[in-house]
C-alpha cells in the first residue's frame, strides 16, 4: 500500500491511508458478501450516516480520555510501536479487547471508522480510492463521535477529521464512509464475515500456517512424547546465537521436589480475588467460541480443549493473550494469568484419545492464585473441563500412575512460572508480544485435529464442538 501525500496546511495526521483500485474490489466482491467498501455510504447522506453511527459503542468522557492516553503509549504494555498506521490501529483494538463478546472486557470494543475518498477520475479511466481507518467511539457526555489519532494530543471530532481529509484533496472528491464493529480490517474484507484470526494476521505479517514454520518450530516444539521415551530426549535447543545460556523458560526451571525453590516461584503467580471468581472465569474461558472455521464461517469454535495430544502452548496463549490482553491491560476486569510450565515423563488419562491417554515431555497452562486462601489453581480444561484444579491435583493428573498411565512411571521433574509473553519452553519468559501473537495463530491447526479426533471417537462432531461439549453431558 502506498502512502497518501497530504497538504502541508492540514493539521491532522491521518491514521491510515492507502490507494485502492476498484477493479480489486470487484474481483473480491464476485460471489462474496458485501465488503466494507461496497457497503459504504456517501458521507453527505445524513439519514444513512445517522443509522450507521448508531452502531458505535459509547463511553463516558473520563474513559474516552483514559483509553486515548493508553492508545498513545503502546510501549508501556510491551506492544510494538513502529508499525504502519493501519496495523497500529488494528493491533490496538485486537490487543486490548480481543474477540467480540469477550466476557472479561470492562468497556465495549471501539468501532473502526473507514473513510474512502473518490478522486473523481472520469469513469473510462481506472479510478483510485484513498482510504483511511481509525478507532471510533461515541462520548456519552456530549453525544459526539471521536476518532483516535496517535499524532494528536486528544481525541479528534469525527466531523473535523472528515473535513480535514476532504480539504486535503481535490474539492470534487466524493467522501464515502463506513463503520465496522467486527473483525473486518481492509476495504476488501466483509465486516461481519472476516474471522478473528484474519484480524490478527492483518497486523502480525503472518500468513495462515498449514504447518509449523521452521523458525517458530524451534521456539515452540511439539509437546508429544513417546510413551517409552524419556523427556530429556526431546530437548533440541535452537542455535546458540538465538539464546543466551539459562535464558529460556526450560533453562530457568527448578526441580519440582525442591520445596524452597518451588515456593519462591509460586509466590510470583498472579492473584484473582477468590475461588468463586476463579471458577466463574474458568467456565467463561472454557466456553467462549470465537474462532471461525475456514470451511464454515458461521460455525464458531472454542479453544481446542478436546485435542489434548499437543498444542498446550497455543491453548494457554489463546486464553491469556486473547481474553486478558497485554501486560497491564486497562480494558480488562482481571490481570492476565501466569503460565506454568512443567517438564518430565508426563502422562494423563483422558477420554479424548482412543488410547485412553496422552504423553508429553512438557505441558503448560494458565495458573492463578486465590487471594483469600492463597491456594493455587490451574485453568486447564484439556486435562479436566469440569473445574479449576488445585496445583496439587493437577500435578497428580498429568503425571498419573493409574489406568493406562500406570504402565510406566510418570513424574514431574522440573517446572517454571512465567509472567511474560513467552509461549513455549524454549522461549524467554520476557519474549515479545509478537511471539505470543504468532502462537495463537496456530489454534486453527489444532482445531482441525480436534475435529478429526471427534470423528475418530464416534462423536456427533458439530454437537460436541458446538453447543453441547462433553462437559455438559451427564456421562462426562
Amino acid at each position: 500500500m502506498s502512502s497518501c501525500v497530504l497538504s502541508k496546511y492540514v493539521t491532522v495526521v491521518i491514521m491510515s491511508c492507502s490507494i485502492i483500485s476498484p477493479t480489486s474490489f470487484a474481483a473480491h466482491m464476485m460471489g462474496a458478501a458485501p465488503t466494507i467498501y461496497s457497503s459504504s455510504i456517501n458521507w453527505d447522506d445524513e439519514n444513512q450516516k445517522t443509522n450507521l453511527l448508531q452502531t458505535v459503542p459509547k463511553w463516558n468522557n473520563d474513559i474516552v480520555h483514559m483509553v486515548f492516553s493508553a492508545y498513545l503509549t503502546p510501549e508501556y504494555f510491551g506492544l510494538p510501536i513502529k508499525m504502519q498506521s493501519t496495523q497500529y490501529t488494528i493491533q490496538f483494538l485486537n490487543a486490548f479487547w480481543g474477540p467480540l463478546r469477550n466476557p472479561f472486557n470492562k468497556y465495549p470494543r471501539p468501532a473502526k471508522a473507514f473513510v474512502f475518498l473518490d478522486r473523481s477520475i472520469p469513469s473510462n479511466t481506472q479510478s483510485n480510492y484513498d482510504y483511511y481507518i481509525a478507532p471510533l467511539i461515541q462520548n456519552a457526555t456530549d453525544g459526539k463521535y471521536y476518532i483516535f489519532d496517535k499524532n494528536q494530543r486528544q481525541p479528534i471530532n469525527l466531523n473535523t477529521w472528515i473535513s480535514q481529509l476532504r480539504n486535503s484533496h481535490d474539492k470534487k472528491v466524493t467522501v464515502r464512509f463506513n463503520v465496522c464493529t467486527e473483525y473486518g480490517s481492509l476495504p476488501t474484507d466483509s465486516c461481519t464475515e472476516t474471522s478473528y484470526q484474519s484480524e490478527v494476521k492483518s497486523f502480525s505479517h503472518m500468513n495462515e500456517p498449514h504447518q509449523f514454520k521452521p523458525e517458530l518450530n524451534k521456539m515452540i516444539p511439539s509437546a508429544k512424547r513417546d510413551f517409552n521415551t524419556d523427556w530429556k530426549a526431546y530437548i533440541h535447543k535452537p542455535q546458540p546465537t538465538l539464546f543466551n545460556d539459562n535464558d529460556s523458560i526450560l533453562d530457568g526451571s527448578v526441580m519440582w521436589n525442591n520445596q524452597s525453590a518451588r515456593n519462591l516461584l509460586l509466590n510470583s503467580v498472579i492473584s484473582w480475588p477468590n475461588y468463586k471468581t476463579i471458577k466463574d472465569n474458568f467456565e467463561k474461558l472454557r466456553n467462549i467460541s470465537y474462532f471461525k472455521e475456514k470451511d464454515n464461517m458461521k460455525f464458531l469454535r472454542r479453544i481446542s480443549w478436546l485435542y489434548p495430544d499437543d498444542g498446550c502452548w497455543t491453548r494457554a496463549s489463546a486464553v491469556i493473550r486473547d481474553l486478558f490482553g497485554p501486560l497491564k491491560n486497562f480494558a480488562n476486569d482481571f490481570p492476565r494469568p501466569s503460565k506454568i510450565f512443567v517438564f518430565g515423563n508426563l502422562c494423563v488419562n483422558t477420554t479424548n484419545n482412543s488410547d485412553g491417554y496422552v504423553a508429553w515431555w512438557y505441558h503448560t497452562a494458565p495458573i492463578v492464585k486465590d487471594e483469600q486462601t492463597k491456594q493455587i489453581y490451574i485453568l486447564d480444561p484439556a486435562v479436566d473441563p469440569s473445574m479449576p484444579l488445585t496445583i496439587e491435583t493437577w500435578i497428580k493428573m498429568i503425571s498419573a500412575n493409574t489406568d493406562v498411565c500406570a504402565q510406566k512411571s510418570a513424574h514431574v521433574q522440573q517446572f517454571n512460572i512465567c509472567n511474560g509473553y513467552g509461549s513455549g519452553p524454549l522461549n524467554k519468559c520476557d519474549d515479545t508480544y509478537q511471539s505470543e501473537t504468532f502462537s495463537i495463530l496456530y489454534q486453527p491447526n489444532f482445531q482441525y485435529e480436534e475435529r478429526q479426533r471427534q470423528i475418530e471417537l464416534g462423536r456427533d462432531v458439530d454437537t460436541v464442538l458446538g453447543d453441547m461439549p462433553p462437559w455438559l453431558h451427564s456421562q462426562y
